[in-house]
This record gives C-alpha cells, sequence and structure tokens, in this order.
C-alpha cells in the first residue's frame, strides 16, 4: 500500500517547514510507502522551495487560484492507493490517519475529521463563529445535512473515490469541503466521521469580510450544479 498525503499551501514558507518535518518522520516510521504532495497555490512568497525533502514533491499553480483548486491539483497528481489531504497548519496531528487507515480497511471509502466543534468554538472570536453557523445552516438546507463538521481539514480516502470525486470538482473557494462531500454522497461512498484532535492556530488564511460571501455562493452554486447536471455521471 502507498499513501499519498496532499497538503495545499499559499504563503506558508513560515508555518510550512514544522508541518512537513512532523509529517516526515511520522511517515518514514511507517510499514507502508508514502508520499507528500505540495500543493503552492501560487505563493509570493518561498513555499515551493521550504518544501523542498525526502518523501516530497511539489506542484506548483500559477495564478494563485483557491483551496479547492490546490487540493484538486493535488489529489490528481498523488499516485496513493489511499490519498489524504490535510492543512498546512498541523492543526491536527498525522497520527490521525493510522485509525483512518483502519477505518478504510474496515470498508469505509470516505474518512472524513470531526473536530470538537464546541471546543473549536471557544478559540475562535465571535465574527467567526457567526460565520461558520451561517455556513453551516446555508449548507445543511441546500446542500446535506448528513455529515456535521464538513470543514474539517483532514479527509482520507480510497484512490478510485478521491480520483472520481475530484474529476468532477468545480468549486475553488473554502466551500469545496462540502462539494466533496456531496459529490462522494452521490457516487454511493460509505463516508464515515472520525473524531480529531485539534490544536488552533491563530493565523489561519479565511477571512469572514473576504472569503465569507464567495462562501456562502459557492454552497447556492453546488446546488445549482447539481441541478443542472453539471456532475457528469451522477444520478
Amino acid at each position: 500500500m502507498r499513501v499519498s498525503v496532499v497538503i495545499p499551501a499559499y504563503n506558508e514558507a513560515r508555518r510550512l517547514p514544522a508541518t512537513l518535518v512532523c509529517w516526515r518522520e511520522f511517515l518514514v516510521a511507517q510499514p507502508f510507502a508514502a508520499e507528500i504532495v505540495v500543493v503552492d497555490d501560487g505563493s509570493s512568497d518561498l513555499t515551493a522551495e521550504v518544501s523542498q525533502g525526502p518523501l516530497t514533491r511539489v506542484v506548483r499553480l500559477v495564478p494563485n487560484g483557491g483551496k479547492g483548486g490546490a487540493v484538486r491539483a493535488g489529489v490528481l497528481a498523488a499516485g496513493g492507493d489511499v490519498i489524504a489531504y490535510v492543512d498546512a497548519d498541523l492543526n491536527i496531528g498525522p497520527q490521525h490517519l493510522l485509525e483512518a487507515l483502519r477505518l478504510l480497511e474496515d470498508g469505509a471509502d470516505l474518512v472524513a475529521g470531526r473536530r470538537n466543534l464546541g471546543e473549536y468554538a471557544t478559540a475562535e472570536g465571535p465574527l467567526r463563529l457567526l460565520a461558520g453557523g451561517l455556513v453551516q445552516l446555508t449548507r445543511r438546507v441546500l446542500v446535506m445535512s448528513a455529515i456535521r463538521d464538513t470543514q474539517c481539514g483532514f479527509k482520507v480516502f480510497r484512490r478510485d473515490l478521491a480520483q472520481a470525486v475530484f474529476a468532477r470538482t468545480r468549486i475553488r473557494s473554502f466551500a469545496f469541503d462540502i462539494e466533496v462531500l456531496f459529490l462522494a454522497k452521490r457516487l454511493g461512498a460509505r463516508i464515515i466521521e472520525m473524531p480529531v484532535t485539534t490544536t488552533y492556530r491563530a493565523e489561519s488564511t479565511f477571512s469572514v469580510r473576504r472569503h465569507l460571501p464567495r462562501f456562502l455562493s459557492d454552497i447556492i452554486q453546488i446546488r445549482l450544479n447539481a441541478l443542472s447536471h453539471k456532475y457528469d455521471g451522477l444520478p
């Protein structure tokens, strides 16, 4: 078995080296083969340069196109039998990968991390908390209600499902996680939510004022895409 870990990164030259050290140390200690695919999403800093190292390939995108587009490029370039994507800030530790692999062995097609949202909310400011609530209400009404935590940056797929989902994705904004889960459901995937522990990182790249309007409009677009049969080959 080979495992690919995709890390989307935009101007992460400062935080990414520590994340990569942690993932490399974890992966080299495992009995399976592994690779890390860092997707430099049009960074203006040295993200691509600091990503070089053992186990690691760098995919460079120009210009910056959004987190959804970066994850899509990384997943489609990945060579693993299992493909995961994780955040560049290491808010969820590598040790969770082992439990996710066990769940895949037991029949899951996709393992989605689920944070303790009560604890996570206490670390967020009131504006971020309000924005998060609005996002979750919109996606539950318009797209899907079955998954409790769509936005957790830790998801692990069987290769065939990952390829089928990301070949169809269209959303490039932070709402891409919702589209990914929606498509996986439509493809009949068995999705398991797995509790994960998180370390809050204050330097999020998500800005409520700048990103929330696009986030909400893209959730609506997912529903419109489905109604207009733009997700080819899906019921």
